[in-house]
């Protein structure tokens, strides 16, 4: 629930919308955000020449209570995640059966994975980290796709290109069908020739989806390409700099992040800030200038 509120009654705990009137600070200008330090709350409460809008539902009140229950936020967003993995299971079968898909049979799981960053991404986000072996795939594929609305979104992109990158996230690993699951779900090191057969899933994805009617550029592009850096060293084709197209700079980062802070039975995540440092350090791997507005992103958003 949104409730504009005086600068002076900003405290920590706080969830800010936006800052209306005369404010000079870059970062905390940024929309929504949680009000985590107290330095912060005190530079707001200064000025008294704003006004805040504040999230009732995602932080604090005036009175110092949460306006919702954060468990009623859990429980939803796990509902959503459930029918969403049920959904898009059922849109795989499909294409193992040898059956099309369109645009259509993915937008059940689009709308409810997108209604569901609009409402609380850090808790959608951090219920899907939890990925069984069972349904890696899917909740991954799910995940990126939250990601690359939520990056999108942030990045001021058109809403027609928010949806197709959001279906290219529920896409991108569909060659993974190709794959046995012994080498998917192998929780030890990859043999050579594992890595090689695991390796072809961009190329199997792409041929699978160019087979379909309706899919967007946008969306084989990102199948085809979510394995390419910018340094060149990325695979299938060794793409580099602008030969990468920014979707796919976008699904790349998304891809990776996730991964890397998923709860495996035979991995321990990384939290957002490990998870980030170590892709700061990944020289050539990621576009810089997007990956820092990633990380902006994810701070903006809450997620951690």
């Amino acid at each position: 629930m949104l409730k504009r509120i005086d600068a002076g009654q900003v405290r920590i705990g706080m969830f800010v919308e936006a800052i209306e009137g005369l404010w000079q600070d870059p970062f905390l200008s940024k929309r929504r955000f949680p009000l985590r330090r107290e330095v912060d709350a005190a530079k707001i409460r200064k000025c008294g020449t704003v006004s805040v809008v504040i999230n009732t539902s995602k932080g604090l009140d005036t009175n110092g209570l949460p306006g919702r229950d954060i468990e009623i936020d859990i429980q939803a967003a796990r509902e959503s995640v459930q029918k969403s993995v049920q959904l898009l299971e059922k849109a795989f079968a499909r294409l193992r059966n040898g059956e099309g898909i369109s645009v259509d049979h993915l937008a059940p799981v689009l709308s409810s994975v997108s209604k569901s960053m609009d409402e609380n991404p850090a808790v959608f986000l951090s219920v899907t980290r939890l990925k069984s072996k069972d349904e890696v795939t899917f909740l991954h594929s799910i995940s990126v796709s939250a990601l690359m609305i939520l990056f999108s979104r942030h990045l001021a992109l058109d809403e027609h290109t928010i949806q197709m990158l959001g279906t290219a996230g529920l896409l991108h690993d569909v060659g993974k069908l190709e794959i046995p699951l012994e080498v998917l779900n192998k929780a030890g090191p990859l043999e050579k020739d594992e890595i090689s057969l695991l390796r072809d899933h961009p190329e199997k994805g792409h041929a699978i989806l160019s087979r379909q009617e309706g899919l967007s550029e946008i969306v084989l592009d990102v199948c085809l390409n979510h394995h390419e850096r910018i340094d060149g060293k990325g695979y299938p084709r060794r793409l580099s700099g602008s030969e990468v197209s920014l979707h796919t700079r976008i699904a790349t980062i998304c891809d990776v992040y996730d991964a890397i802070t998923s709860v495996r039975p035979y991995k321990e995540p990384w939290s957002a800030s490990e998870a980030l440092k170590w892709m700061f350090g990944a020289e050539g791997h990621f576009d810089r200038q997007l990956l820092k507005k990633f990380a902006l992103c994810l701070s903006v958003a809450s997620v951690s």
